[in-house]
């Protein structure tokens, strides 16, 4: 077996590990139905988890014709958000902007820092204030395209299936690991008015498992040291917190409850991957 399907199995054992803890505690959870919903919700996860890891394994290609689908749905997402209906040319910016991103991305020439930083200003400022008009477009097109450039400079780097392996695998089991454990055992939420599903018994538990696991993937895969994957650990468990509250912020300020939805249980592709595209970011500034 090769190290990338390896690496792929991997991933089914800790799902199996998910269906395990639902299996054991599923029917003690104090909400009734809760059990129900675990297991609807492993199910789909498993798809979204087949869609980006998958087209990263089969070929870096395949992976970057799917940035560029989620790039150019996360900018129609938050376009209908913010009222902006393109026509003619304008509707082409969306798919065009896309490829160009991409292409950045893959050709190693990733934005700097002071660009990330003057990218995620307007997005940022819609924490506060709902973009209208032409000022929407900005808040609109950056934050995907930035996520975009930074998924296909991560798959361009030697190991790339291994950095997006990082990325997803860390955030992925930090995300199920706080709904599991809030849906089984949270009674304290940590931001009500923000998130008011999120739980502390959550956030604490997908930090250390989402942790551990960034952890020990930086080390065993990527050969750092145990204080730079520490450090690397750290790193992607903040930002992926990060974007799950940056995009929900985006939503209370928008007035909705999720992005326009591709998925009944999780709502658009901004909800599912939120937290993956924040995370991308910081981590493709990183040195090899």
């Amino acid at each position: 077996m090769t190290p990338t399907w390896t690496i792929l199995a991997a991933v089914f054992a800790m799902f199996a590990f998910g269906a395990v803890m639902i299996a054991l505690f599923g029917t003690r959870a104090r909400r009734p139905g809760a059990a129900g919903e675990l297991w609807r919700y492993y199910a789909s996860t498993a798809l979204i988890v087949a869609g980006v890891l998958l087209p990263a394994a089969v070929h870096p290609l395949l992976f970057t014709v799917m940035a560029t689908l989620l790039a150019w749905r996360c900018m129609v997402e938050l376009g209908r958000t913010y009222a902006i209906r393109p026509h003619g040319l304008a509707r082409m910016s969306f798919p065009l902007l896309a490829l160009v991103a991409v292409w950045v991305g893959g050709g190693g020439y990733f934005i700097p820092l002071v660009g990330v930083a003057l990218g995620l200003a307007i997005p940022v400022y819609a924490m506060r204030h709902a973009p209208a008009g032409a000022a929407a477009w900005p808040a609109v097109i950056l934050f995907p395209l930035l996520a975009a450039t930074s998924l296909t400079h991560l798959i361009a780097r030697p190991d790339g299936f291994v950095w997006i392996f990082l990325l997803y695998a860390t955030v992925e089991t930090q995300d199920s690991m706080a709904f599991l454990f809030g849906r089984l055992f949270g009674r304290r939420p940590v931001l009500p008015r923000l998130s008011p599903r999120k739980t502390t018994e959550g956030v604490i538990a997908g930090a250390l498992f989402g942790g551990a696991l960034a952890a020990a993937l930086a080390q065993g895969l990527l050969h750092r040291s145990p204080s730079q994957a520490l450090a690397l650990a750290a790193l992607l468990v903040a930002a992926g917190l990060a974007g799950d509250l940056f995009t929900s912020r985006l939503k209370r300020v928008a007035g909705i409850k999720d992005f326009p939805a591709v998925s009944v249980l999780h709502g658009g592709l901004l909800d599912i991957y939120d937290s993956t595209l924040f995370a991308a970011i910081p981590l493709a500034l990183l040195p090899v």
